[in-house]
């Protein structure tokens, strides 16, 4: 079985344990991700799946849309499909999170968020 795919961006890391890149899942994407502290995701939204953001360890903010809401460990947020957002990490160490997706093939499109 193939194993995960890592992606690293200049805020941080991901790593795809199933989705289509991976090999293994054709419904489904889950992620596990790591935030450097003070840094965010691009601005982004997924046109065609919904994504739910676990917080295992750490504090986030997330804005979706016009809303914000912080997580700490143990923390969940589900982000609607197409809906824009970002992570930010509101701690001092790196965040780790678990990122879940109704689509193993994730369409992802660059965004603003509205102020």
């Amino acid at each position: 079985m193939p194993g995960p795919v890592r992606q690293e961006f200049p805020w941080g890391v991901i790593e795809w344990l199933a989705s289509a890149e991976a090999g293994n899942a054709g419904e489904l994407s889950l992620a596990r991700m790591s935030l450097a502290p003070g840094r965010s995701t691009d601005v982004h939204r997924h046109a065609n799946c919904e994504e739910s953001i676990y917080v295992e360890h750490g504090r986030v903010v997330c804005r979706i849309g016009g809303a914000r809401c912080e997580l700490a460990d143990g923390g969940l947020t589900v982000v609607p499909r197409g809906a824009v957002h970002v992570i930010e990490n509101a701690g001092t160490a790196p965040a780790r999170l678990i990122l879940s997706y109704s689509s193993a093939a994730r369409e992802f499109a660059l965004s603003t968020l509205e102020t």
